[in-house]
């Protein structure tokens, strides 16, 4: 067997990028709690008509069923067809599978959506402040764009690189991407305090390459608990940072 062979058979048992974000997001899934603490930080900040960028599966998009609109933006496969055979019977929920740079279009024409939200996205892309800004034409004048983001450089890390994370951020550095792709900053705050320094000892201590259950399972049912106490006293720093702007 060639060299050439062997590094090719590799290569296609390695998974790549996009199925570990893949397996990933099926782990999401169950983590009802946790998905409902998140979405129940960007509540206020929702409107009727809503942009998911990078849904996914929809593990976010099953609490906008009340929504008069929603569409979903997945471009990879399997996840997409995860989320239309999800949501296949509700009306009001539509996806398209598709990449944010071909946005706006004749199917998601520009300003066109109440909120615009990207969770767990942003970070992994190359040109932030483009994606930012191609964000802001797709939401209404009076609408917001909405992020959720891994906070904090200290804890990047092989599992970072491992799922496509490019970088990590605090609240100076993603105001200032923010007002780089013309949007006026209306909330920012930390979330899950706890889940920094697990994700911190994960990624540089234990260069762990994948996310594993039984720590996920843990922030999962301490989930309900963390949101009453983040609520009360509001983090300082946390594993996710979410910032809210509006177009200028």
């Amino acid at each position: 067997m060639s060299t050439q062979t062997i590094i090719a058979s590799a290569s296609q048992a390695m998974p790549s990028v996009e199925d570990k974000v893949h397996d990933s997001l099926g782990m999401l899934a169950e983590m009802y709690e946790y998905n409902h603490w998140t979405y129940s930080r960007l509540r206020p900040y929702l409107g009727d008509s809503i942009f998911d960028i990078g849904c996914g599966n929809g593990n976010f998009i099953r609490f906008l069923l009340d929504k008069s609109r929603v569409v979903g933006l997945e471009p990879f496969g399997p996840s997409y067809d995860e989320a239309i055979a999800r949501f296949r019977d509700h009306a009001n929920i539509e996806f398209v599978q598709d990449c944010l740079t071909n946005c706006p279009n004749d199917q998601i024409p520009a300003a066109s959506f109440d909120s615009v939200v990207c969770m767990r996205l942003l970070d992994s892309l190359e040109n932030d402040v483009a994606s930012l800004s191609g964000m802001r034409q797709l939401c209404s004048p009076n609408g917001n764009v909405i992020i959720v983001a891994s906070a904090h450089m200290s804890a990047y890390g092989k599992l970072d690189r491992s799922v496509g994370h490019r970088r990590r951020y605090n609240k100076r550095s993603l105001r200032r991407v923010f007002e780089a792709a013309r949007l006026r900053v209306v909330h920012t705050s930390y979330m899950n305090m706890p889940g920094y320094f697990g994700w911190m000892i994960s990624s540089r201590i234990l260069k762990r390459r994948h996310v594993t259950a039984g720590p996920a399972n843990i922030v999962n049912r301490l989930s309900p608990y963390l949101d009453a106490f983040e609520r009360f006293v509001p983090p300082l720093f946390g594993q996710s940072i979410i910032m809210v702007g509006k177009p200028v």
